[in-house]
């Protein structure tokens, strides 16, 4: 089975497993500053160049997420079961056609299907929680820095591509971007995807256990516990994860669709909003490392809970100041925020292991895509009415504060009486 292995694997006799995540962290990186990221770039020139209101405009980046909350659990189920790679593949090549298409679409309504039936579909199906999957399947011991690390893929997109997204916007237009993007990624993808393996135990290699604890008999690495659905779903854990991570995550749709335009509303030109919008992403870069070699060794909760009280501060800010000041401290502190937003994900792999992870993270979604589809056309409604993301800001107050208490109650369940550990390749 050994000779078998690509011969990449031998390069130096690495773990295979930091190959899946090098190709996860870039396929990230693409997918989070082309599809997920850039809707804050988009959402002013589409809505000036279709001739929408606000409320036109959030629905058609919400929708995504209404698609995204029926698929999640669907996609979930076939990752663990049949792997990422035929996933990631599909979902590229998907996701990168729907964007091209929309190079020549004028009309809303075929915007708007096009937008959540090809592009949504394929983000969903192979570019968002497959990755994070793929990752959980190959680390346990160093499972926190290599979730840290492909997530942290996503930030990059943001940080890397969102500038050039920005500049091509003011320059060439957001038509000729989409086109040039979804050419790219439809090339990239299938490489990169090649390299995403199923499991260490189908490639005929022993998985990133972790060591034996102190005192306890025997050298060899412990076995992890792994959870079926139906076990995690008995279990309190899961549930005050479920609740703290739907929460932000929902409010986190509407930063990732309105924040441009609440920047704007600060005082911003479009293009520095929009330069400040991918600042957040790089500055989040080196917490989410931090964060992710620190949750290897210590207690996750208070990193969370402290992400979850960076948010509400930064809320505090947009409320009681105005300028530039309100805009960069705003940054900072949500840049905080997404620092630790890859814990949600090392807590559910720590606390339910790896065979049915992406199903449970799946069930997840379902819940925070419809919060992400309500409540940035919520948001939308509010300035449309108002002018102002004044009552945004003071109703996402006490929400983001409930996530982090949420976060500080989660605990590791017990083992399940009756647990297996799922032998990979049969």
């Amino acid at each position: 089975m050994l000779n078998q292995v690509p011969l990449v694997r031998k390069v130096k006799n690495a773990y295979y497993g930091w190959w899946v995540l090098a190709s996860t962290f870039l396929l990230g990186t693409l997918s989070g500053g082309i599809f997920s990221n850039s809707s804050a770039i988009f959402f002013g020139p589409i809505k000036n160049d279709l001739g929408l209101n606000s409320t036109q405009t959030s629905l058609i980046f919400s929708l995504v997420r209404a698609e995204g909350s029926i698929a999640g659990p669907i996609v979930g189920r076939l990752v663990d079961r049949f792997g990422s790679r035929p996933m990631i593949i599909f979902g590229g090549l998907l996701a990168s056609s729907g964007f091209i298409a929309l190079h020549w679409v004028h009309n809303y309504v075929l915007f708007t299907v096009i937008f959540v039936g090809v592009v949504g579909v394929g983000k969903s199906s192979g570019l968002g929680q497959v990755l994070i999957s793929s990752v959980n399947r190959w680390f346990i011991r160093r499972r926190s820095l290599a979730m840290s690390i492909c997530i942290t893929g996503f930030s990059s997109g943001g940080a890397a591509i969102l500038p050039l997204i920005t500049i091509g916007v003011s320059t060439i237009g957001w038509r000729d971007v989409m086109l040039y993007s979804g050419i790219f990624m439809g090339l990239i993808v299938i490489p990169l995807a090649s390299m995403v393996r199923h499991s260490p135990e189908r490639m005929g290699i022993g998985a990133d256990l972790p060591f034996p604890k102190d005192g306890e008999s025997g050298s060899r690495p412990a076995a992890p516990i792994d959870f079926t659905v139906r076990q995690a779903l008995r279990t309190k854990s899961y549930w005050i994860l479920f609740a703290g991570s739907v929460l932000r995550i929902s409010l986190w749709g509407t930063i990732s669709v309105h924040a441009v335009q609440m920047f704007e509303w600060k005082g911003m030109s479009p293009e520095m909003a929009g330069i400040m919008f991918s600042l957040m992403f790089l500055m989040s870069i080196p917490l989410r490392l931090i964060v992710g070699v620190l949750g290897d060794k210590f207690p996750l909760q208070p990193m969370m809970g402290g992400g979850m009280a960076a948010a509400a501060l930064a809320v505090v800010v947009m409320l009681v100041l105005d300028g530039n000041i309100a805009v960069y401290l705003f940054v900072a502190l949500m840049a905080l925020e997404q620092g630790t937003s890859a814990l949600n994900w090392v807590s559910l792999g720590n606390f339910f292991g790896r065979t049915s992870f992406a199903t449970l993270m799946g069930l997840i979604s379902v819940v925070f895509n419809i919060g992400m589809l309500i409540t940035p056309i919520y948001a939308g409604l509010v300035f449309d009415r108002t002018e102002s993301y004044t009552i945004v800001f003071v109703s996402f107050l006490p929400i983001y504060l409930a996530a982090g208490v949420f976060f500080l109650m989660t605990r590791k369940p017990n083992a399940p009486v009756q647990s297996r550990t799922e032998v990979y390749g049969r």
